[in-house]
């Protein structure tokens, strides 16, 4: 049932930022989801088209492979840093698409609830 929402969810949505890249939002019973769709085949097409990047992501694969006692020390860390550093990892917003996420974002704020004490009994 779940993927079918989904399914219809991304034919009908209507997405908060269009340019440059695509966000979209989804309502869920305690927030929302944000949805950057937009910026992961953007980023999954960069690597891809660059040789060194894909040289770059198979020397981290390599890396995280590599059977080890966890000792803190990460090398491929520093791989994603340079990774992310290439390809981005900001997504800029300006405008009127900034006002608009910020009113979706905004509407999705769970309100409080207001309580109402129980009356008391007469002669309490």
């Amino acid at each position: 049932m779940n993927r079918i929402r989904l399914a219809i969810h991304r034919l009908f949505r209507r997405p908060a930022i269009t340019e440059p890249m695509r966000i979209g939002t989804r309502r869920i019973p305690d927030g929302i989801l944000l949805d950057f769709e937009s910026y992961f085949v953007y980023v999954i097409e960069t690597i891809a088209d660059d040789p060194e990047l894909l040289d770059l992501l198979m020397e981290i694969v390599e890396d995280r492979s590599m059977a080890r006692d966890h000792d803190g020390w990460e090398p491929e860390a520093l791989l994603v840093e340079k990774l992310a550093e290439r390809v981005g990892h900001e997504i800029p917003i300006r405008g009127k698409a900034l006002a608009a996420l910020a009113d979706r974002l905004g509407a999705a704020v769970l309100r409080p609830q207001l309580v109402i004490p129980a009356q008391r009994e007469a002669g309490a």
